[in-house]
């Protein structure tokens, strides 16, 4: 393709970057990273090519002493020197001193143009004006911002048309003479007038500067078609809305470059800035095609905040080179870091991508989740108005589900994001029976995490790793922790020590570990009392009583008394273990104890009123009381974080996590 790569020093937020583009190159990010700087770095440079174009804010925006920007841009001329020996070869000579001129110019296959530019002084280039013109032809750059372009009146794009039909300066007075003759031998009268205007013109020494070969055409191509002004279907461009008419000006411009890349020595760039403005999801999808259909003619680099077009992106096949460069500012300054694409293997990820999973591209943060019990509690508004914070994170569903994972997971596509992943204690600790029939936990951390890696690590994040991970097997494999039946609950200190040292482990990947599951991090043991009230309105009348027999009768208490309660709850036991694990471990479980476990199921909403009959009490308002919300908006935040610290020791500490992310 025509631009090869990029490289920007010293404008405004970009310090350095230097970027390799084919056939099509994307910008994503949040508003203020850098995108829209890199689109006008590369503007700045084609505006000075050929003439002078000051502007200012344009040095390094935190750095006020660093006074030089340098630009350069490197073009591969390979195609347009094959199609030049290949017309020489062909005989062709209208162009012969044409191609000559290029030849003598352009002597490799790259040749690079550098802008150089110091406060206060002209600007400096490493080539020729009159390369600089030739490169300015050959690679002409055309920017597409839908806030600018005057989107009913196009008649700008008639340049354009005149370049594609404009006639070689030998045959222009040729054309003209016949033009003239033409008109004078149809009308007698417009002989005349002509003439006498030709006296007029002459007596008072006014002279008609000559058009160039491209006015000539544009003049042409008017005439043809009959007319200047454009209209679609037939209607006025002012009769459409902004959205339909940017879309349609964008569509016959990349339309007209691809027959200018046909029919002329030139390779297009087409620069879209945000093209997703005012337009509907199908015609950003239409949009879309246009551009990967003309991406063998066209060069196309984009600036997006939509989620659509980064999926349709995905979603493209090898066919279509491509590169999506995610962009952060850190410490002020644009970062890049180039997007993985998803690869033949990936096909099940280029089928679900969506625009949901690819919010994570924009996103202050993303939160990986298990399911809709996560969703639950991270989307719950109480929780959220204590923790604005939470509104920042984007959440996505499905941690459990490896082809979602690979498709969001920053770490897997390279996004800048910060992330963290939630999961449930059983995806890493395994309950299992050795020789001697005894209970033993290996560790088994997802598939994605290849800690294979770990023994070339050293320093802190070796001891955080590796030696981490061997003192949890040892413990694992060689400690006989104490549980109680008929749930094996466990309140061994050296089983506590173990899951806390997983924790940390999880930690060195990104990942935040529940000591169980998302059910034994709301039903804890010091807001156990007020569960059990809530419990009482929550379970019908005859149900709460069976459940409260079985633990009355059976003398359930402390882990004991917890753990059935979470089981209820449909969560799991200390050893991680389900009412059906449970049962084949202790087949001499009581009937009256089983029949109730897991009766609550984990879809019923009982997380949200949970929570909500939890922050009411705490904040003392009544729920029978009007506008409940506005009056908890109204209460001390403090104090009510503070009782959430206590009661809820895991969800606290995992927004704390967020906090850190984001912050």
């Amino acid at each position: 393709m025509s631009i090869k790569q990029i490289e920007i020093s010293g404008y405004r937020s970009i310090s350095h970057v230097k970027l390799d583009i084919r056939q099509i190159a994307a910008f994503i990010g949040q508003n203020g990273s850098g995108k829209s700087n890199i689109l006008s770095a590369v503007r700045y440079f084609y505006r000075n090519l050929t003439e002078v174009w000051e502007e200012e804010g344009i040095f390094d925006t935190n750095n006020p002493f660093r006074n030089e920007i340098r630009i350069r841009i490197q073009y591969d001329l390979r195609n347009i020197l094959r199609i030049v020996n290949h017309n020489q070869n062909d005989g062709h000579k209208d162009y012969e001193k044409y191609y000559r001129k290029l030849q003598a110019v352009f002597r490799k296959d790259i040749v690079e143009v550098e802008l150089i530019k110091y406060k206060g002084k002209k600007l400096q280039w490493n080539t020729e004006y009159n390369t600089r013109q030739i490169i300015a032809a050959l690679f002409p750059v055309y920017f597409v911002d839908a806030r600018e372009i005057a989107l009913t009146d196009w008649t700008g794009l008639w340049g354009l048309i005149g370049d594609l039909v404009k006639l070689r300066y030998e045959d222009m007075d040729k054309v003209q003479g016949q033009i003239i003759q033409l008109l004078r031998g149809q009308d007698a009268n417009i002989s005349m007038k002509m003439e006498r205007l030709e006296q007029v013109l002459n007596k008072n020494r006014i002279d008609v500067k000559s058009m160039t070969a491209k006015e000539l055409g544009k003049r042409l191509a008017e005439i043809i078609f009959d007319g200047q002004v454009f209209q679609y279907d037939s209607r006025r461009l002012s009769e459409y809305s902004n959205g339909t008419n940017a879309f349609n000006y964008t569509l016959f411009l990349i339309d007209i470059l691809s027959l200018i890349k046909t029919y002329k020595l030139k390779e297009p760039v087409v620069i879209l800035d945000e093209p997703e403005i005012s337009l509907h999801i199908e015609y950003m999808d239409r949009l879309m095609e246009a551009v990967f259909d003309a991406a063998g003619q066209i060069q196309f680099i984009l600036s997006t905040h939509s989620a659509r077009c980064v999926k349709n992106l995905l979603e493209c096949e090898d066919i279509i080179k491509y590169d999506i460069y995610h962009t952060v500012l850190k410490k002020k300054y644009t970062q890049l870091k180039k997007v993985q694409n998803l690869d033949r293997n990936e096909g099940r990820e280029r089928v679900i991508a969506t625009e949901a999973y690819m919010n994570s591209c924009f996103a202050r943060m993303t939160l990986h989740v298990e399911g809709v019990s996560e969703l639950e509690v991270f989307k719950n508004r109480y929780l959220k108005e204590l923790f604005p914070v939470l509104k920042m994170a984007e959440i996505m569903t499905g941690m459990s589900n490896k082809v979602i994972y690979n498709l969001t997971s920053p770490s897997r596509r390279n996004y800048q994001t910060p992330s963290l992943a939630v999961v449930d204690m059983d995806q890493w600790l395994k309950l299992k029976k050795n020789e001697k029939n005894q209970y033993r936990f290996s560790l088994g951390p997802p598939k994605e995490y290849r800690m294979n890696r770990e023994a070339y690590y050293y320093g802190k994040k070796r001891e955080s790793t590796l030696y981490l991970r061997n003192r949890i097997e040892r413990m694992a494999e060689g400690c006989n922790f104490f549980y109680h039946l008929p749930f094996f609950s466990c309140e061994d200190i050296n089983f506590r020590e173990m899951k806390e040292l997983i924790h940390r482990y999880g930690m060195s990947y990104q990942m935040f570990i529940w000591d169980t599951t998302i059910e034994g991090a709301l039903i804890t043991e010091q807001n156990l009392p007020l569960f059990e009230e809530f419990m009482e309105q929550e379970l019908k009348t005859q149900d709460y009583r069976k459940v409260v027999n079985v633990m009355n009768n059976h003398y359930f208490t402390g882990s004991c008394r917890l753990n059935y309660i979470r089981l209820v709850f449909s969560g799991k036991s200390d050893f991680l273990l389900t009412k059906k694990e449970i049962c084949q471990r202790n087949p001499g479980i009581c009937p009256d104890v089983k029949e109730k476990l897991h009766h609550i199921k984990k879809t019923s909403g009982w997380i949200s009123r949970w929570l909500e009959f939890y922050f009411l009490k705490k904040a003392g308002i009544f729920v029978c009381m009007e506008n409940v919300f506005q009056q908890f908006r109204s209460r001390d935040g403090e104090k009510l974080k503070e009782f959430l610290k206590q009661d809820f020791k895991e969800l606290y500490q995992l927004i704390c996590e967020i906090e850190k992310r984001i912050s």
